[in-house]
């Protein structure tokens, strides 16, 4: 009990007081309560201690610069140097899911072995050292068995694909993955973004085009908060005002954040009076790029006399955004594309099309460099999901594709199409559901399952009354070049996207509240994993609808 007691009153830690002995005496402390016999190597500025912890061999690395210490969990698997880039790859998903461990690999020339490690930074104290280190390395084994698991995934992935370049391989396969948990299932539009540089501002102009489909916003007011604040009345300031000005000046943040509060009207209600609001904040940096974060809020009208309740105008619309300011001038962006052109065009003069990267590939057909330009900037964009400024460049592309369309040869239609495609996709992230509708119309009848259901998508997601026959359609085409029960022996591609339609078709069912007809489309996909927990998700709602709870799609039904 005067343990407990000493314990409450104890004073709260305070980091300062996290010395290299401290941290040293707390970790001695630590393995000697989890039964862990550890070897220090010590100098001046840092320590070192390895130990194994239930068969893992790990260590703690302690800094006198830093309160803070690294558990490593070192050479937890091994890979050989032909599947190089399929570790960097799978290090890569892997450090952007964690919100914890870092995964990192280290190449032994002796031997020709990768091996991989997982480092894992820790805040520890005297009470809870013992607990924190042991489910931190608890953790590690799990971490262990789910990277050597997507690991031997993506080997094989790459095998099948025939192809060493795992990040193409990859795109490849995923994309479907990417459009049926990003816009099939899930009603939750991510917010795009666009990459600039001090050439190339994100005006506020472009902001209200692009993610709210506002044209011809008429300025009144703006007010940006910093360390002071800022009030800016001229109309054609406020247009072309960059948002990256609040908090980056000289090449480098100034400040972590920034608030702006925009006043407007609308061409079409002149005397109605509009508010948005901003919040910016800075996310990261690297040796070329200034992320931020920006989330912008149009506020509701109030309720009025012929305004319904339940109109656009009285609901709340959000709009986030990571945006990518780049340091690199737009000279530098240029002498990029004009590298990779050449080095494209002398490999396919050279007959090694086979040493073409992603990129290359993309415009070693295109005959007309400006349309090649437009072509590599917008789909470099376009991979990076900054779908603003991908579709300023890729706009750009069709209209100088589309006007020599009937003098271009067969590897420079696929890439038109290619550009139609991903106009679509970005058009459908931002809402723009018409625009998008038009682009993908190009790629009806190319046999692309995956233009295929980006066009299925974009008619759900606009509310087409079309949607069922054109879905019904597809798989009437689709079942007609089948042989009798054979569906289950199909290519697994075309396996996908029989099952893509049948979660839309069901969706739809829903969206009509033809129940009956749905739910028993439903029951038939519980038992296939590729759809099981879409298929329950929407039992369950339809349930919800049945017992007169009616939920909101959007907001209420999501992908787990």
């Amino acid at each position: 009990m005067i343990d407990k007691i000493r314990k409450i009153l104890r004073q709260p830690l305070r980091l300062s007081s996290l010395t290299l002995e401290s941290n040293r005496r707390i970790v001695s402390k630590a393995l000697k309560a989890l039964n862990c016999t550890g070897e220090w190597q010590e100098d001046k500025d840092t320590a070192m201690v390895r130990f194994d912890f239930q068969s893992g061999h790990f260590g703690i690395h302690l800094s006198r610069q830093h309160p803070q210490v690294e558990l490593s969990f070192l050479f937890f698997a091994e890979a050989g140097m032909n599947d190089l880039n399929t570790v960097r790859h799978v290090c890569n998903q892997f450090n952007l899911n964690s919100d914890g461990p870092r995964f990192c690999y280290t190449i032994n020339e002796k031997t020709n072995i990768i091996d991989l490690h997982i480092l894992t930074t820790l805040l520890l104290d005297e009470d809870r050292a013992k607990d924190v280190l042991s489910s931190a390395m608890i953790d590690s084994f799990g971490w262990q068995s789910a990277f050597v698991r997507s690991l031997n995934e993506m080997k094989t992935d790459a095998k099948n694909a025939d192809t060493n370049d795992i990040e193409r391989a990859v795109n490849d396969l995923s994309r479907d993955f990417f459009l049926l948990r990003e816009q099939e299932l899930s009603h939750q539009q991510t917010a795009p973004g666009w990459r600039h540089n001090d050439k190339e501002p994100a005006a506020l102009a472009q902001w209200m085009e692009k993610a709210f489909g506002m044209v011809d916003v008429v300025f009144s007011e703006l007010t940006v908060v910093t360390d002071r604040l800022t009030v800016l009345h001229d109309r054609e300031a406020i247009a072309g005002y960059d948002l990256a000005d609040a908090l980056i000046a000289g090449g480098a943040f100034v400040r972590p954040k920034a608030m702006l509060d925009l006043v407007f009207f609308l061409p079409s209600h002149p005397t109605v009076r509009r508010h948005m609001t901003f919040s910016l904040q800075q996310t990261d940096s690297c040796e070329a790029v200034l992320y931020y974060q920006v989330v912008a809020t149009l506020l509701p009208l109030q309720a009025a006399p012929g305004r319904p309740m339940r109109s656009k105008e009285q609901q709340a619309q959000a709009r986030s955004a990571l945006l990518a300011y780049d340091l690199r001038s737009t000279k530098q962006l240029q002498d990029e594309f004009v590298y990779m052109w050449k080095e494209a065009k002398s490999k396919m003069a050279n007959g090694a099309a086979r040493q073409l990267t992603e990129e290359q590939r993309a415009i070693a057909d295109v005959v007309d460099m400006e349309a090649g330009r437009f072509v590599y900037r917008g789909r470099a964009l376009y991979r990076q999901k900054r779908y603003y400024e991908a579709i300023a460049s890729l706009e750009n592309a069709f209209r100088l594709l589309y006007a020599a369309f009937y003098r271009l040869g067969k590897t420079e239609r696929d890439v038109f199409f290619e550009v139609c495609f991903m106009l679509g996709f970005c058009y459908d992230e931002l809402r723009q559901y018409e625009q998008a509708y038009y682009y993908l119309t190009f790629t009806l009848g190319l046999n692309r399952s995956v233009y295929a259901e980006e066009y299925v998508n974009c008619m759900v997601s606009m509310g087409d009354f079309r949607s069922l026959g054109c879905i019904d359609g597809l798989l009437n085409e689709l079942r007609g070049s089948l042989p009798e029960d054979e569906e289950e022996e199909i290519d697994p591609s075309l396996r996908s996207f029989l099952r893509f339609l049948y979660r839309r078709k069901a969706y739809v069912l829903v969206e009509m509240r033809r129940l009956d007809e749905a739910e028993k489309l439903l029951r038939r996909m519980v038992s296939d994993p590729d759809s099981s927990d879409f298929a329950l998700g929407e039992l369950a709602y339809i349930r919800h609808l049945r017992e007169g709870r009616q939920t909101d799609r959007e907001g209420g039904r999501k992908d787990k």
